[in-house]
Formats: C-alpha cells, structure tokens, sequence
C-alpha cells in the first residue's frame, strides 16, 4: 500500500460496516457468554485475548489496500481491556484464589465473585459517550483523516463511514444503557448470591445474546438498503475511474498561494484533471502547472499520490516552488497566506479538506523523518528535541511521502511513554501482516 490508495465500492463498504458491527458488539458479548460454563477467574484473560485478536485485526485492517473504519473496533478494545482489569481486580481482591483476600464483603460468594455483563455494559457505554462527544477529535479520527484523507463532508464515502460509526456507536451505547440498567435492576431487586437459576441466567446471558442477533438481522437489513440506494445514486461512479488529478501546492520562500472557492474555504488554484494515470513525468507535470499559471520559472517535486473519495479517481500532490518576482503574476483574487495564516485556517476548518489533508501528511511525515529512525528511535540525544519545519526546504528533503509507515512513527516512537512496551506489542500483534507479506 506504499501508494495509499484505498479501494471502496458501495458493496465493500456496507458489508465492512455490518462486519465491523459484528465483530466489535460480538466481542463484547462473548465473555458474558462463556461466563455460563467458565471459572470467573478465567475471563478476564479471555477478554485480554479478544483485544489481542482486536488489535492485531485492526492492525491488519489499517495496513492493507482497503478502506475500513476500525473506530468501533476501537471501542470494544478499550472496553474490553478496561473490563478485564475490574474483572481481575475483583479476583485478586475478593478472593482466595491468588492471594489472601483484601476485603471481606458480606453475603460475598467466591464463586461467582461478580456478573460480567454488570461491567462490560457500564464500561462499554462510558467508551461510547466519550467517543460521540469527541467525535472527529477523537484521536481515532484524527489519525483515519490524516493517513487517508477521509474527511466528512469532502465526499460522499468519507461522510458515510463517520456518520455510521457514529450511528453505530449511538446504538451501542443505547443498548449498553438499558440493557445495563435492567441488569442492575434485576440484580438488587431479585438476584439472591448463592448461585445462577433459570432466570439469572436469562437476565445475565440469554437476553443480551438475543438482542445481540437480533442487532445483527437490524444492521444487515439497514446495510442491504443503504446498498440498493447508493448504487443507484452512484450509477455513474465508473466514469470517474478514467481520470486522476493534478494538485499542485504554490510555494514561495514559506508563504503558500490560495484561491477562496464557492463555498467560502481556502484551497490551491493550480489543479488539473487528466485521463486515468498512477504517475506523470515531471515535463508532463510541469508543462500543466504552465498552463494553469502561466508561470515558466520554478521548482517542481512529486508530493505523494491519493485518492480521492468523491469519485475513484487517484489524486497526484505536486509542489511548485516560485521566486518572489513570480509573486505579482499570479491571480490578484489569489491571497499569500504564511504559516501562522495557514494553521489558523487549519483552526478554523476555512481550509479545504483536501488541502487540510495535504498539510497535515507533509508536516507529519516531514517532522517523523527529521526526528526518528525507522525504528522511533530519536535521531537526536536531546529529548523532546523539535526540528525546524519551513515549506522553502521541502524541495530539497529526502523524504517519500507516499511511504505510510511514517505515521506510525509519528505516533509511536521513544519520545511516547511505554515506548519499549508498545514497541514489543506492535510485534507480536502484527500476526495477521506477517501472514500477508508471507503469502505476497
């Protein structure tokens, strides 16, 4: 995937979600499922497996040639860890099983030491709130809009993931509560501690199973509609895969040039669409920046190549660079913004997202290879140490853009805390990848 093309059709992307739906929500359920026949001091290690299992797939998704959304996922794995390390303290602490019990709680019974649905559903619904209230500043959003360019509201695929795992999220969190609440109801109003009859059972396991499939025959229905919708809104989407575009970014010295569209946001004049093309020469590039502009003297460097999601046409990033006599022969509508203009746009969503995206992959990218090796190892003794960033030296870094591992770096490397740790889980959850590369 060095080229960060992601595919997407309307059929990948309902069957993705309603996978994504069963996965997660399935996740969840499984513990209170095998707390039916398993010692309560096995679950917690239960669910520390499915995060494994989560995280490595998540992994595998992330790293591979199709567009996926893997917030939902995101919230089952942080449910599922949190509710192994209650489950595990309620074990080490209540109990004589690992060590001399801590607290001694009255009518307590050690062998049904707690009800897992009376944590997973309460912890599950706190991840979900959190994740609605943050929304695209979640930390899972951020980093799918600057590795992809999935932005809401750019294009038609973009707005449909967000708007679904928010859908999604908004369901779980549903049920979480009022399936949470009945529990809890059902616990202090008729569960008697001594062991788990008919009804316990129905209350604690059969019934969050049953709204499970039931939830499962509800999202297959919905996606299977949405399906039928949107290929017939998209009948003409074809057409759009025998083009590819040409942005070019206008530089001089750290001011970038920009040109106010319809919709009141800032973007690059200088854009060309061509027939379908994965790369372009750089005298086929710079004979198309001279008939945007007009403009014959400067400096040109390939950026990275996308793909843009309101049709499947692929993107080509260029960076022209101009003197400042150039400066007055362009557009007078046209406006120099510097660097403090550019991350108040950025601030102030007046940017276009696809120039938001553009920014944020070369000023990540940039800053990851100035400071780390390929191991997140600092470049530098000093800690914390930040490199100048200035846009009048991009013409001359070393750096591919199209290589997405820097992401990675930028977001794991020795400056995090844990560095070694996530360093040694990143190896071992990388077990789905290394099937991949095995089999390529």
């Amino acid at each position: 995937m060095k080229n960060g093309l992601r595919e997407h059709n309307p059929q990948n992307l309902m069957s993705t979600m309603w996978r994504n739906w069963a996965v997660a929500t399935g996740a969840l359920m499984l513990p209170m499922a095998c707390s039916l026949f398993m010692p309560k001091i096995w679950l917690p290690f239960l669910a520390l497996a499915e995060v494994y299992v989560l995280v490595s797939l998540r992994k595998a998704a992330i790293a591979s040639a199709v567009s996926n959304c893997s917030a939902l996922a995101g919230i089952a794995i942080r449910s599922l860890f949190t509710s192994a390390l209650i489950m595990l303290a309620i074990n080490i602490l209540c109990t004589d099983w690992l060590v001399p019990a801590s607290f001694h709680l009255e009518l307590y019974n050690s062998e049904i030491p707690f009800i897992t649905c009376l944590i997973v559903f309460p912890v599950t619904a706190v991840y979900c709130g959190l994740f609605l209230l943050l929304g695209l500043g979640s930390r899972t959003c951020r980093e799918c809009q600057g590795r992809n360019g999935f932005y809401t509201g750019d294009s038609v695929v973009g707005t449909l993931y967000y708007r679904e795992v928010s859908y999604q999220t908004a369901i779980l969190l549903l049920l979480s509560v009022v399936l949470g609440a009945i529990e809890y109801w059902y616990y202090f109003a008729r569960y008697i501690n001594s062991d788990l009859n008919d009804p316990d059972r129905f209350f604690f396991t059969n019934m969050p199973l049953a709204m499970y499939l039931l939830s499962l025959l509800f999202m297959a229905g919905r996606y299977a509609s949405m399906h039928t919708l949107y290929t017939a809104m998209r009948g003409d989407a074809a057409s759009g895969t025998s083009t590819t575009m040409v942005r070019f970014l206008v530089f001089c010295n750290d001011d970038m040039l920009l040109h106010q569209g319809a919709d009141g946001r800032w973007d690059t004049p200088a854009e060309s669409v061509i027939r379908r093309s994965e790369s372009l020469g750089e005298h086929e590039a710079r004979l198309l920046f001279v008939e945007k502009t007009g403009i014959s003297n400067f400096g040109l460097r390939y950026c990275f190549n996308g793909r843009g999601f309101s049709t499947n046409s692929n993107i080509l990033h260029y960076a022209a660079f101009v003197s400042p006599e150039e400066k007055d022969n362009f557009d007078p509508s046209d406006l120099w913004f510097n660097p403090y203009m550019l991350d108040r746009g950025l601030a102030t969503n007046t940017l276009s997202p696809v120039l938001a995206n553009e920014l944020y992959r070369i000023h990540t990218i940039t800053m990851a290879w100035k400071t780390y090796d390929r191991n997140g190892r600092r470049l530098y003794p000093i800690k914390h140490y930040r490199p100048t960033f200035r846009f009048r030296d991009l013409q001359n870094w070393c750096v591919d853009y199209d290589d997405e591992s820097w992401f990675g770096i930028a977001h794991h490397n020795e400056d995090r805390r844990f560095f070694r740790t996530r360093q040694f889980f990143d190896k071992i959850t990388n077990i789905f990848n290394r099937k991949k590369k095995a089999q390529g």
